[in-house]
């Protein structure tokens, strides 16, 4: 019985015009957005806001924790050789983890891929490593030093530096 009265009272009958709504209520019962809306929309776009400042922060940190890891693991990578002469496969590994860390930090920092070579590569490991280990410390003062709000074509131009040079040392390993 509910239902044949939820069902008939659905539609319109002919002659009869819609009720009329409030100014600022549309016909599916949603205010229209204005700026005197209620306290509850007005905590909720704060509670909003206050959430996405949160993720942004989180963000922060973790790419400032890339950064870190970066460093340290170049740091790792010219101790291992210059005890061993030579990289493992655990050291190769290394190297692939340091790429796709400065790829997250270039791409968080607004960079694209890099299409340049990289310019006046090192012929030994040896100073292929000590480079990566500075430029990598570089990167990450730069990305310590940069505002999480600010684009850092220095930080970006470190981080393509980085992505190349493990490239490359790859290279002299294969």
């Amino acid at each position: 019985m509910a239902l044949l009265l939820l069902v008939c009272g659905s539609y319109a009958v002919p002659g009869q015009s819609a009720p009329k709504l409030p100014g600022n209520v549309q016909q599916n019962d949603k205010p229209t957005g204005g700026e005197d809306d209620g306290p509850q929309t007005v905590s909720h776009r704060e509670m909003l806001k206050e959430m996405e400042l949160k993720r942004e922060e989180g963000d922060y940190k973790e790419h400032l924790a890339r950064a870190k890891e970066n460093a340290q693991l170049a740091v790792e990578l010219q101790e291992t050789y210059a005890r061993q002469k030579t990289l493992q496969a655990s050291e190769l590994k290394k190297l692939s983890r340091m790429e796709k860390l400065a790829r997250q930090i270039r791409s968080r920092a607004g960079g694209e891929e890099n299409k340049d070579e990289l310019k006046e590569a090192p012929v030994e490991i040896e100073a292929a490593l000590e480079r990566l280990a500075g430029l990598s410390t570089e990167l990450q003062k730069k990305v310590e030093s940069t505002p999480r709000q600010v684009v850092s074509t220095a930080v970006i131009r470190r981080a393509n530096e980085v992505v190349e040079l493990v490239k490359y040392i790859r290279t002299l390993y294969r």
